[in-house]
């Protein structure tokens, strides 16, 4: 904790979390660049897909999704976007199969899942920088290598 209370952000405008939002690091993360007025997007490798979250620093936080000491952030982010799916009429079969089965076999960590957040990471940071609009959290963005339809 201290090597990011340390942390000199002074001159970011945003920044990418791509920790893996199980520990006490990813919070203080969140928390320093909160306090420093810093955007932050949160980029999460579902194993076949990514989610990412544009998280302003008065914004709805993203901690929201997964609270302090819990260790199974993908399972409460695959029922957050499920839940959020239903609400809007857009559910989401492949992430409800994930969730259901979690407690057996887990998301897999697959590279592919990495390379489509960072391709999205790459676009909304070129978004933001322009000026351009982007999703703010609770919206998100949610991609998949192949989903059936």
């Amino acid at each position: 904790m201290e090597d990011v209370d340390a942390c000199d952000l002074s001159g970011i405008r945003y920044a990418v979390n791509a920790t893996l939002h199980d520990n006490e690091v990813s919070f203080a993360f969140d928390e320093k660049c909160k306090e420093q007025g810093i955007t932050v997007i949160h980029a999460v490798n579902l194993g076949k897909a990514a989610f990412l979250a544009v998280e302003k620093p008065k914004g709805y936080p993203f901690s929201e999704v997964v609270k302090r000491g819990s260790d199974d952030f993908r399972c409460s982010l695959g029922k957050y976007i499920s839940q959020y799916g239903m609400f809007w009429q857009m559910p989401v079969p492949w992430v409800d199969e994930a969730i259901m089965h979690y407690s057996k076999e887990s998301f897999t960590q697959q590279g592919i899942g990495a390379y489509i957040a960072a391709g999205y990471c790459d676009n909304i940071l070129v978004n933001l920088a322009e000026g351009k609009e982007v999703k703010y959290f609770p919206k998100f963005y949610l991609s998949p290598l192949l989903e059936e339809i």
